[in-house]
Protein backbone atom coordinates (compact mmCIF):
# COMPACT_ATOMS: atom_id res chain seq x y z
CA UNK A 1 0.00 0.00 0.00
CA UNK A 2 1.24 3.46 -0.62
CA UNK A 3 -0.49 7.09 0.56
CA UNK A 4 -1.79 9.02 -1.93
CA UNK A 5 -0.65 12.38 -2.87
CA UNK A 6 -2.85 15.72 -2.26
CA UNK A 7 -4.06 15.63 -6.13
CA UNK A 8 -6.15 12.56 -5.48
CA UNK A 9 -7.05 13.26 -2.27
CA UNK A 10 -8.77 16.63 -3.92
CA UNK A 11 -9.75 14.30 -7.22
CA UNK A 12 -11.57 12.29 -4.62
CA UNK A 13 -13.22 14.91 -2.43
CA UNK A 14 -14.52 16.95 -5.11
CA UNK A 15 -15.64 14.36 -7.73
CA UNK A 16 -16.34 11.49 -5.34
CA UNK A 17 -17.66 13.55 -2.20
CA UNK A 18 -15.10 11.16 0.11
CA UNK A 19 -14.71 14.32 2.17
CA UNK A 20 -17.86 17.12 2.74
CA UNK A 21 -17.15 19.82 3.18
CA UNK A 22 -13.74 19.74 1.68
CA UNK A 23 -11.04 22.64 2.68
CA UNK A 24 -8.15 22.93 0.78
CA UNK A 25 -5.14 24.30 3.19
CA UNK A 26 -6.08 26.88 5.84
CA UNK A 27 -2.85 27.92 8.29
CA UNK A 28 -1.99 31.27 9.52
CA UNK A 29 -1.72 33.51 12.90
CA UNK A 30 -4.13 32.04 15.67
CA UNK A 31 -5.27 28.73 13.41
CA UNK A 32 -4.37 25.21 14.02
CA UNK A 33 -4.22 24.36 10.44
CA UNK A 34 -6.85 22.29 8.64
CA UNK A 35 -7.48 21.10 5.14
CA UNK A 36 -5.50 19.76 2.37
CA UNK A 37 -1.59 18.50 2.92
CA UNK A 38 0.46 17.32 0.70
CA UNK A 39 0.36 13.75 1.77
CA UNK A 40 -3.04 13.85 3.83
CA UNK A 41 -6.09 15.67 5.08
CA UNK A 42 -6.35 17.63 8.62
CA UNK A 43 -10.00 17.29 9.59
CA UNK A 44 -11.17 19.50 11.84
CA UNK A 45 -12.78 19.33 15.27
CA UNK A 46 -16.93 19.71 15.35
CA UNK A 47 -17.50 22.37 18.42
CA UNK A 48 -19.52 20.45 20.25
CA UNK A 49 -17.77 18.08 22.63
CA UNK A 50 -18.54 15.11 25.41
CA UNK A 51 -16.88 15.03 28.86
CA UNK A 52 -16.46 12.38 30.93
CA UNK A 53 -17.12 13.13 34.62
CA UNK A 54 -14.88 11.00 36.34
CA UNK A 55 -17.15 11.88 39.61
CA UNK A 56 -20.30 10.45 38.62
CA UNK A 57 -18.87 7.18 37.26
CA UNK A 58 -16.16 6.62 40.22
CA UNK A 59 -16.34 3.27 41.51
CA UNK A 60 -18.75 1.99 38.61
CA UNK A 61 -17.41 -0.15 36.45
CA UNK A 62 -17.13 0.95 32.77
CA UNK A 63 -18.98 -1.45 29.92
CA UNK A 64 -17.72 -0.48 26.26
CA UNK A 65 -20.86 -2.16 25.28
CA UNK A 66 -23.07 -0.99 27.65
CA UNK A 67 -21.73 2.52 27.97
CA UNK A 68 -23.90 4.55 30.47
CA UNK A 69 -23.99 8.64 28.69
CA UNK A 70 -24.84 10.14 32.25
CA UNK A 71 -20.96 9.82 32.46
CA UNK A 72 -20.86 12.48 29.82
CA UNK A 73 -21.69 15.66 29.32
CA UNK A 74 -21.98 17.98 26.82
CA UNK A 75 -19.57 21.03 26.51
CA UNK A 76 -18.61 23.32 23.37
CA UNK A 77 -14.95 24.40 21.86
CA UNK A 78 -15.54 27.36 20.37
CA UNK A 79 -13.86 29.25 20.63
CA UNK A 80 -11.89 26.73 23.32
CA UNK A 81 -12.32 23.96 25.98
CA UNK A 82 -10.07 23.05 28.57
CA UNK A 83 -9.80 19.67 28.97
CA UNK A 84 -9.41 19.31 32.54
CA UNK A 85 -6.02 17.48 34.01
CA UNK A 86 -6.28 13.76 33.40
CA UNK A 87 -9.33 14.54 31.66
CA UNK A 88 -11.23 12.43 28.24
CA UNK A 89 -13.63 13.80 25.69
CA UNK A 90 -15.00 12.32 23.10
CA UNK A 91 -16.19 14.48 19.77
CA UNK A 92 -16.40 14.14 16.15
CA UNK A 93 -14.96 15.92 13.07
CA UNK A 94 -16.81 18.95 11.06
CA UNK A 95 -15.70 16.63 7.91
CA UNK A 96 -18.18 13.32 6.53
CA UNK A 97 -15.87 11.04 5.01
CA UNK A 98 -16.74 8.49 2.36
CA UNK A 99 -13.91 6.04 2.14
CA UNK A 100 -13.58 4.35 -1.78
CA UNK A 101 -13.61 0.75 -1.61
CA UNK A 102 -10.19 0.27 -2.94
CA UNK A 103 -8.57 2.86 -0.01
CA UNK A 104 -8.49 3.12 4.01
CA UNK A 105 -7.39 5.87 6.23
CA UNK A 106 -5.43 5.95 9.25
CA UNK A 107 -5.85 8.80 11.58
CA UNK A 108 -3.00 10.20 14.21
CA UNK A 109 -3.21 13.29 16.30
CA UNK A 110 -1.78 17.22 15.02
CA UNK A 111 1.48 17.62 16.53
CA UNK A 112 0.86 20.65 17.78
CA UNK A 113 -1.78 18.88 20.47
CA UNK A 114 0.41 15.86 21.03
CA UNK A 115 3.23 17.85 22.33
CA UNK A 116 1.41 19.53 25.20
CA UNK A 117 -0.05 15.78 26.17
CA UNK A 118 -3.55 15.54 24.13
CA UNK A 119 -3.33 11.49 23.06
CA UNK A 120 -6.19 10.84 20.12
CA UNK A 121 -7.19 7.49 19.39
CA UNK A 122 -8.63 7.15 16.48
CA UNK A 123 -9.53 3.64 14.77
CA UNK A 124 -8.34 2.69 10.87
CA UNK A 125 -10.92 3.71 8.74
CA UNK A 126 -12.37 1.04 6.49
CA UNK A 127 -13.30 0.76 2.57
CA UNK A 128 -16.35 1.44 2.20
CA UNK A 129 -16.94 3.47 5.42
CA UNK A 130 -19.01 6.73 5.76
CA UNK A 131 -19.71 8.96 8.42
CA UNK A 132 -18.02 11.82 10.86
CA UNK A 133 -15.05 10.38 12.10
CA UNK A 134 -15.23 10.19 16.15
CA UNK A 135 -12.36 11.15 17.95
CA UNK A 136 -11.31 10.30 21.83
CA UNK A 137 -9.18 12.52 23.57
CA UNK A 138 -6.85 12.31 26.03
CA UNK A 139 -5.22 14.65 28.20
CA UNK A 140 -2.57 12.55 30.12
CA UNK A 141 -1.15 15.37 31.91
CA UNK A 142 -1.46 17.38 35.29
CA UNK A 143 -3.08 20.68 33.64
CA UNK A 144 -5.70 21.58 31.99
CA UNK A 145 -5.01 21.45 28.22
CA UNK A 146 -6.95 23.86 25.73
CA UNK A 147 -8.64 22.28 22.69
CA UNK A 148 -10.56 24.48 19.50
CA UNK A 149 -13.30 23.95 17.95
CA UNK A 150 -13.41 24.51 14.21
CA UNK A 151 -9.93 24.16 13.82
CA UNK A 152 -7.69 20.82 12.90
CA UNK A 153 -7.37 17.98 15.25
CA UNK A 154 -6.29 14.79 13.46
CA UNK A 155 -4.66 13.94 10.21
CA UNK A 156 -5.62 11.67 7.90
CA UNK A 157 -3.89 9.58 5.68
CA UNK A 158 -5.07 7.31 2.47
CA UNK A 159 -3.24 4.45 1.27
CA UNK A 160 -4.82 2.23 -1.55
CA UNK A 161 -4.84 -1.24 -0.67
CA UNK A 162 -3.27 -3.68 -3.14
CA UNK A 163 -6.68 -5.52 -4.16
CA UNK A 164 -10.27 -5.68 -3.76
CA UNK A 165 -12.06 -6.50 -0.45
CA UNK A 166 -14.39 -9.59 -0.28
CA UNK A 167 -16.94 -7.32 1.77
CA UNK A 168 -16.20 -3.58 2.58
CA UNK A 169 -17.50 -2.34 5.92
CA UNK A 170 -20.63 -1.09 4.82
CA UNK A 171 -21.56 -4.76 3.33
CA UNK A 172 -20.52 -6.20 7.05
CA UNK A 173 -23.94 -7.07 9.46
CA UNK A 174 -23.90 -5.49 12.66
CA UNK A 175 -21.99 -2.19 12.28
CA UNK A 176 -22.16 0.19 14.48
CA UNK A 177 -20.70 3.35 12.91
CA UNK A 178 -21.65 3.38 9.32
CA UNK A 179 -23.07 6.50 8.27
CA UNK A 180 -22.55 8.02 11.85
CA UNK A 181 -23.56 12.13 12.02
CA UNK A 182 -23.62 12.80 16.03
CA UNK A 183 -22.39 11.29 19.07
Amino acid sequence: MASKPDWWIRKMALEHWMIAPFSERVAGDGIISYGLQPAGYDARLDPRILVFDWAVAAGKTLDPLNLDHEFYFEKSAVPYYDIPPRGFAEAMTLEYFRIPPNCVAHGVGKTVYSSVGIGLNISSISPGWEGRLRIHIANSSPVPIRIYGDMGMVHLSFEELDGECERTYDKLQGVRFQGQKTL
